[in-house]
């Protein structure tokens, strides 16, 4: 036996004994899956993309449906699609914007002070964007109850997303949290 394959076998018996000592003797259910587990970063980035992409197939799918609504007054079509396709156009730039600034911190390169400053940034200006889209669609909901004659079910649909937007919110802040932690 050559020497060298002493020191290998050594070597791997040696590694073996630290993994029973550290109680690392058992494998994984799912090796595979060890690659797919993200990191509070990965969610917040992913979460960024999504809304940008559904706020644009939401856009398009919706503005041609408001120019069709029938409980919407002819008066108010135009407008109410105009105003919703800037306003989802809007959102989904803002998105961009985040999703695009997230994905430039890099936790193995960066400091942990530059990764902790920007992800403040970033909490900072997703916080202050759903306070100013707030001042946005509170009144814009307020015309389109207007504008279709049926507040009931305008007040109950607004209801519910904001129940949604602030569990959406929720998260966000406990992915940021767990970042900055």
């Amino acid at each position: 036996m050559n020497s060298n394959n002493m020191d290998i076998e050594q070597m791997r018996k040696a590694w073996v004994e630290m993994g029973k000592a550290l109680g690392m003797e058992t494998l994984p259910d799912d090796p595979d899956n060890m690659n797919k587990k993200k990191t509070s970063l990965d969610r917040i980035r992913d979460g960024y993309r999504k809304g940008c992409d559904m706020s644009i197939l939401g856009t398009i799918l919706l503005t041609p449906f408001f120019f069709f609504m029938p409980s919407i007054s002819d008066e108010y079509r135009i407008s109410i699609a105009i105003t919703f396709a800037i306003m989802g156009l809007a959102n989904a730039y803002v998105m961009y914007w985040l999703w695009r600034g997230i994905g430039k911190i890099n936790p193995l390169t960066m400091p942990i002070t530059q990764v902790s400053s920007m992800a403040k940034y970033y909490k900072k200006c997703h916080l202050q964007y759903v306070l100013l889209g707030s001042l946005v669609a509170i009144p814009w909901i307020v015309y389109f109850m207007i504008a279709t004659n049926r507040s009931e079910s305008v007040v109950m649909g607004a209801i519910i997303g904001g129940i949604c937007g602030l569990y959406g919110l929720w998260k966000y802040m406990k992915d940021y949290r767990n970042l900055s932690a």
